[in-house]
C-alpha cells in the first residue's frame, strides 16, 4: 500500500496532480499496490483531486476521521464527540474568531463559524473556496446537536499557537487529539482538534488491516506535522523535499519536492524498481 498526503505532497504548488504522479500511481496499481490519499482536507474538498487519479483510490480525509473506499462506501468514522467539542469551545472562547466546526453534512452547514470571525482565519479561506458550505451563527455552542467531524483553529501562528497548551492542559485534554499543519512561509497554521484516538496513522492502520496488508508493506509520503503518525506507522516513511522544518525521523528517506514530482520519484525508487 502507498499512502500519500495531498497538499504539499501529491499536489504541486498550483494545486495540480501532475501527469508524472498520475502515471506513477497507475503503474503501481497495475502491480497490485493499493493507493490511499490521506489528507487533512474534508472529503468533499479532496474528492475533485482524487478523481484525477487514473486508478482505484481510498480516500482518508479530515486527518483520519473518515475513510471512503474506492467503491464510494464510507467504511470508517471517528468523529469528535459533541461533549468534547462543547468543552473545547467553552475553554477556548477568546479564540472563537479563529475556529470552525466541521460537520459531515452536505452543503451549507458543513463548515460553521461564529459571527465576528476574522478574515485572517478559516473564514477567509472558506469564503474564497467553499462559500456554499459555510454557515455563520450567533453562537457556535448552539449548533452542536450532533458529533462534529472536528474543530479547526486557523490563522497566523502567533494568533493561535497559545490554543494548543490551553487545550492540552485543560479538562478536555484527555478526550482530544491535537495536530498541527504549518505553512510558515505563508504565515498560516492550522490546529485540528480531533477525537482522542483519531489521526492519519490510526485510520491508515485500520484500512491496511482491513485490506490484509502488514505495516511492513506500507509506504507513506508526507510533508507536514499532521502526517507524522502516518509516517510512523509505515515501514517506509518518505519525506517530501519541501517538508516542514523539523519533521522527520532517523534514517527517513527524502524524495524530491512537490513541484518536482516527488511522489512519482518515490514510487519509481521504492515500488516500481
Amino acid at each position: 500500500m502507498v499512502a500519500i498526503d495531498l497538499d504539499g505532497t501529491l499536489l504541486n504548488s498550483r494545486s495540480e496532480v501532475s501527469v508524472a504522479n498520475q502515471q506513477a500511481l497507475a503503474a503501481a496499481t497495475a502491480r497490485g499496490v493499493h493507493v490511499a490519499v490521506v489528507t487533512g482536507r474534508r472529503a468533499q474538498s479532496a474528492r475533485k483531486y482524487v478523481e484525477q487519479i487514473p486508478c482505484p483510490v481510498t480516500l482518508i480525509s479530515s486527518n483520519g476521521a473518515l475513510i471512503t473506499a474506492p467503491s464510494g462506501e464510507v467504511v470508517y468514522r471517528n468523529f469528535l464527540p459533541k461533549s468534547a467539542a462543547q468543552q473545547v469551545l467553552v475553554i477556548s472562547r477568546e479564540y472563537r474568531p479563529y475556529v470552525a466546526v466541521l460537520f459531515d453534512v452536505p452543503g451549507r452547514g458543513q463548515v460553521v463559524m461564529q459571527d465576528g470571525a476574522v478574515s485572517t482565519g478559516p473564514l477567509g479561506w472558506y469564503l474564497a473556496q467553499s462559500a456554499s458550505d459555510l454557515e455563520q451563527v450567533t453562537d457556535l455552542e448552539t449548533v452542536l446537536n450532533t458529533d462534529p467531524v472536528q474543530l479547526v483553529f486557523g490563522g497566523p501562528p502567533a494568533s493561535i499557537e497559545p490554543v494548543e497548551p490551553l487545550l492540552a492542559q485543560s479538562p478536555a485534554g484527555p478526550y482530544i487529539h491535537l495536530t498541527w499543519t504549518k505553512y510558515l512561509t505563508r504565515n498560516v497554521s492550522l490546529l485540528d482538534v480531533m477525537n482522542r484516538a483519531c489521526s492519519k496513522g490510526a485510520a491508515l492502520a485500520f484500512w491496511a488491516q482491513r485490506c490484509g496488508i502488514d505495516p511492513s508493506e506500507v509506504m507513506a509520503i508526507g510533508d507536514n506535522f499532521n502526517d507524522l503518525e502516518m509516517l510512523q506507522f509505515a515501514a517506509l516513511p518518505v519525506l517530501m523535499g519541501n517538508r516542514s522544518p523539523g519533521l522527520g525521523g532517523a534514517g527517513w528517506p527524502v524524495t524530491l519536492s512537490n513541484d518536482q514530482d516527488g511522489v512519482a520519484a518515490a514510487i519509481h525508487s521504492y515500488v516500481l524498481s
